[in-house]
């Protein structure tokens, strides 16, 4: 099997850095592109005392996710240009549920597989959030290799 497009979902995670030096190396092997996603995750806003102040100075939930939305974008931009040129490298940014956008990403966009780091959330917090990437592995149209950060 052959892919041409691998995806890493990032979260600015060192497992996602982990993640992208894995996806890099096979892309290499494959001669494929790696696509890096961000997914800026909508929070819902429960009144006035929800308040993050951020530089440009919005406190609306519009203003928050156009600030994560336009940093994220420009880590990204940093990141691609220190992983250097080895493969065809891009970044992209979008706004959502993360697990159901990495899955509608990868199949709206013909991704060949996934590649992505996980946090080992366990008990509790696990049962509260659930795990992003258990979700995409069940639900995922492509192969799905997770993998953690070495220790």
């Amino acid at each position: 099997m052959r892919w041409n497009t691998i995806l890493v979902p990032y979260d600015f995670s060192a497992g996602a850095d982990h993640a992208a030096a894995i996806a890099i190396s096979e892309a290499k092997l494959h001669g494929a592109r790696v696509v890096i996603l961000h997914v800026v995750e909508l929070t819902p806003h429960y009144g006035p005392e929800t308040t993050l102040i951020v530089p440009d100075g919005a406190q609306t939930p519009v203003g928050i996710h156009r600030h994560a939305r336009s940093r994220a974008e420009a880590e990204l931009r940093e990141l691609v240009a220190r992983l250097g040129s080895d493969v065809a490298l891009s970044a992209v940014v979008i706004e959502g549920a993360p697990a159901d956008e990495i899955v509608r990403f990868a199949r709206d966009h013909a991704v060949d597989a996934i590649v992505m780091g996980t946090r080992g959330r366990s008990g509790l917090r696990h049962l509260l959030a659930g795990s992003v990437a258990e979700h995409v592995v069940r639900t995922s149209p492509v192969p799905v290799l997770t993998t953690r950060q070495p220790r």
